[in-house]
């Protein structure tokens, strides 16, 4: 499974280079990449990453096998991907949203739904679980609401606050 890093959206000079918007909170991250992946025509070819530098609220990168901006037009909406085992372990407690979205959500044996969607809303995250034929359910992502995540059993345990559903 390849996860979206970011996805490019346009180019930055004569060089190669792309302005690429990160799909992480830490663009960052971006300055550890040895290589990435770039999906074209039902196939991922890998590109090896020469330089990154941050300019604003994108990222630049220039890839060596993109040699001039002509290269680079091709690659515009495309996007750039990682397998999902070379992805930065992240801390216990916390995900990655792909972890996240298809986990079933129960409280207690009453089954409530799907995660379909997270929203960031920036103080934290809201998930969007949908059942069939019923209105969504907005969980926030707080410890007092969301008790335990097993991804190995694809199952997430809540505690409805007093109101929520009404």
């Amino acid at each position: 499974m390849y996860i979206k890093i970011g996805q490019i959206v346009n180019t930055h000079g004569h060089r190669g280079e792309l302005k690429v918007y990160p799909l992480s909170d830490d663009p960052q991250r971006f300055y550890e990449l040895e290589h990435v992946y770039i999906k074209r025509n039902d196939e991922y070819m890998e590109y090896h990453v020469h330089s990154v530098r941050l300019h604003q609220n994108v990222v630049i990168i220039a890839l060596r096998e993109i040699p001039d901006m002509n290269e680079g037009e091709k690659m515009k909406g495309l996007y750039l991907e990682l397998p999902a085992g070379e992805l930065r372990p992240l801390p216990p407690g916390h995900y990655y949203h792909f972890q996240i979205v298809g986990l079933e959500v129960y409280e207690g044996e009453y089954y409530l739904g799907k995660v379909e969607e997270i929203l960031e809303t920036g103080s934290n995250d809201v998930y969007v679980v949908k059942k069939e034929r019923q209105k969504p359910i907005y969980l926030p992502a707080l410890k007092e609401v969301i008790k335990k995540i097993d991804l190995d059993s694809g199952k997430m345990e809540v505690q409805i606050p007093p109101g929520l559903l009404e």
